[in-house]
């Protein structure tokens, strides 16, 4: 089977890292580690960090009228994480819950779950945002985290500049130009849960000349991971494997142009244990055991150019094509995407940002008795504008933004999404902002033409007492419109202390036209053995959530460093009631109310380093979408370690702890056709890094 292949392309993997050690013998390492970089800084270096999502521009974090958090370079490495997932849960106001070994729930300001919709996630302008349920398969974006310059998350709605679907929040994942990662890295890793993981990157600088220096690196990676348990302590029969390469390449003109050209391919298998409805008694339900296969390529070209020394413009154009086949349904989206913007200063007080978009998907479907739609085939198209001023009044202090995107899908037709936001700095060391921004979600496929058989019901179900069967249908409508927020926010930053940053923020965001659903009329199954009860998804629901999110960043001392975040959401939802949770009940509880996250970054001597990062997580509830009354998730506190030698420049050895205040632990539920829920173990790994 292709999990087998997979595992059979470790050792050669494992072997090309193996000829790291002979590559650098002949020569210094050109490449050295950085382990403990950052806190070897100044606390006013440390805090001069460039971002460019909140305004598609670069500017100082200090100068962002928005939540906005930075996981830099050495935040990643220094806190253990495999994953982007792993890595979000240092984000307040970020929800993340791991389901089984290769599935996640990641969400911001509620709405959580396996197919949390409310949340944008690009890879160096990329969106990675699925049309079949509009969210993000996470086992599929494996990003290799060494490459990673950071990550730039906003908290509340992005939808002014990066369109519907930014509802409650952007991760912008921006990998590193090639021209920093010249000469070679080999990484591998074993433990208890991550069995192997291995990396070979090579970067090179092409040509250095009259008309431009070009450098360029390509990367293979693979990783395999163990299953993990039930809760009755059993197998869950989820390990996977995945294997991945791709390449970057950028060149910068004499002209001052700069040309950029990247892509990746991957394939993954992924074991998962299914329960699908049917009308065989006594259990009603088929479990059986599925593998995923995974695959999928990506390339990705970019062009800025100068035009003054005031203004500047950029080209993006990307390809994207993915294919998944699992139990229930297959799938494979080719997704095209234009987008053009440009950039200006004017009348010495606006910076003037628009641009154009445009994104064709064609969708094919597999259906299966379980997930069936009305056609196999869908072409979608999406047109954007969006244009955004920023001015400067009362001596630079005071800054007024005001920006619109006007966005058409073939669902539900023209959006507008609207933000006004203000930033005061009243000195040199604090700031205030608030903004008013509108945000709508567009539909997915399977909202408006598709239907998932959900579950039956035995005869006589205290729910739907019937002499008979009942099958629960969800169905998609091609009413259901857009689910759109009216957000308000408000935000204080303060550098007054000497080594101490702080940063709040609180919010009230109202919904409006949420998905709901209603119950249709029952049907009666031509041969008479069973009765299907339609759950038609409309926008019957409503809502709102206020809450508070609060980082501290403390540098102790040269060479020790605590962050510190918190967040409460207090989440309220109107809905009709119906049999199918897909809002109400389960969606208020579905994410905790309250978490709270330490990490430390100590540098205990010249070569090594030991962090720790600690970390409590309310409790909350599952949120099965044929799951009348949802089931509690107790709440946990939990502790990560890693310990580093830099054993000299360019090689450094890693252990990693994780999950060490809990034997085993469950974070959540699929929110459909999962098998046994599943308990996220403790975990032991080591590493070693290489640079030649």
């Amino acid at each position: 089977m292709r999990y087998r292949r997979l595992q059979r392309a470790a050792p050669v993997i494992t072997a090309l890292l193996g000829l790291g050690p002979l590559l650098a013998a002949p020569v210094a390492a050109q490449q050295t580690m950085d382990t403990g970089a950052l806190t070897e800084l100044s606390f006013e270096e440390l805090m001069e960090v460039e971002v460019t999502s909140a305004s598609k521009r670069k500017q100082a974090l200090d100068d962002v009228a928005a939540a906005l958090f930075v996981i830099s370079r050495d935040d990643l490495r220094r806190s253990g994480a495999n994953s982007i997932p792993e890595a979000l849960r240092m984000v307040p106001g970020i929800q993340v819950s791991q389901l089984d070994a290769n599935k996640w729930a990641v969400s911001a300001r509620g709405f959580a779950g396996r197919f949390a919709n409310k949340l944008l996630v690009l890879i160096d302008g990329r969106t990675v945002y699925s049309p079949a349920f509009s969210g993000v398969y996470w086992e599929q974006q494996n990003v290799v985290l060494d490459d990673v310059e950071r990550i730039e998350v906003i908290r509340g709605p992005g939808a002014t500049l990066w369109g519907a679907n930014a509802v409650n929040g952007v991760v912008n994942i921006i990998t590193r130009d090639s021209q920093k990662t010249l000469g070679g890295l080999a990484l591998a890793g074993a433990g208890t849960e991550n069995r192997a993981t291995a990396t070979l990157r090579y970067g090179a600088r092409l040509g250095s000349g009259d008309v431009a220096d070009t450098s360029a690196r390509a990367y293979l990676k693979y990783e395999r991971h163990d299953d993990l348990v039930t809760r009755a302590g059993h197998s869950a029969d989820d390990a996977w494997d995945m294997a991945q390469g791709g390449f970057r390449l950028d060149s910068d003109l004499r002209s001052g142009d700069q040309l950029t050209l990247q892509g990746d391919v991957y394939r993954s298998d992924l074991q998962q244990q299914l329960s699908l409805a049917d009308l065989a008694p006594p259990d009603y339900a088929r479990r059986i055991a599925d593998t995923i296969d995974a695959r999928g390529w990506n390339l990705l070209g970019r062009w800025q150019r100068p035009l003054t020394a005031a203004s500047d413009m950029s080209l993006q154009l990307y390809y994207d094509h993915t294919r998944r086949d699992e139990g229930y349904i297959g799938q494979q989206h080719d997704t095209f995407d234009l987008e053009y913007q440009h950039r200006s200063q004017f009348a010495a007080r606006h910076q003037f940002v628009w641009g154009l978009g445009y994104r064709n998907i064609v969708t094919r479907v597999d259906l299966t008795p379980t997930v069936t739609a009305d056609r196999d085939r869908f072409n979608l198209d999406f047109w954007n504008a969006f244009a955004q001023d920023e001015i400067q009044l009362w001596d630079e202090r005071l800054r007024l933004t005001l920006g619109i995107k006007l966005e058409h899908n073939d669902f539900s037709g023209l959006e507008y999404q609207p933000t006004a936001r203000a930033l005061w700095k009243f000195n040199g060391h604090s700031s205030l902002w608030g903004a008013v921004s509108r945000a709508a979600r567009a539909p997915s496929i399977m909202e408006r033409h598709s239907s998932l058989y959900a579950k039956t019901l035995p005869p006589g179900a205290t729910a739907v007492p019937l002499p008979l069967p009942v099958a629960l249908v969800a169905q998609g409508s091609e009413r259901f419109d857009s689910e759109y927020l009216v957000a308000y926010e408000a935000g204080w930053r303060n550098r007054h202390f000497e080594r101490l940053a702080l940063d709040a923020t609180v919010y009230y965001h109202d919904y409006d036209e949420l998905r709901g659903s209603s119950v249709q009329a029952l049907q009666i199954a031509p041969d008479g053995s069973h009765i299907i009860l339609p759950m038609t998804f409309d926008n019957s629901a409503s809502g709102h959530s206020r809450g508070l999110e609060i980082n501290a960043d403390w540098l102790v001392r040269d060479g020790w460093r605590l962050i510190g975040a918190y967040s409460h959401i207090d989440l309220q939802i109107q809905d009709n009631g119906g049999l199918i949770n897909s809002g109400g009940q389960t969606m208020e509880r579905n994410a905790p109310e309250n978490q709270l996250s330490l990490r430390s970054q100590h540098n205990l001597a010249e070569h090594f380093s030991l962090d720790f990062w600690l970390r409590y997580v309310d409790d909350s509830a599952s949120a099965s979408v044929a799951q009348r009354t949802p089931e509690k998730i107790d709440a946990y506190w939990d502790l990560d370690l890693r310990l580093a030698w830099r054993v000299r420049p360019g090689l450094e050895l890693e252990l990693v702890a994780q999950n060490l205040l809990d034997n085993a632990r469950r974070e959540g539920d699929l929110e459909a056709l999962g098998g046994a829920s599943v308990e996220v173990q403790r975990a032991v790994y080591a590493s070693v890094r290489l640079g030649f």
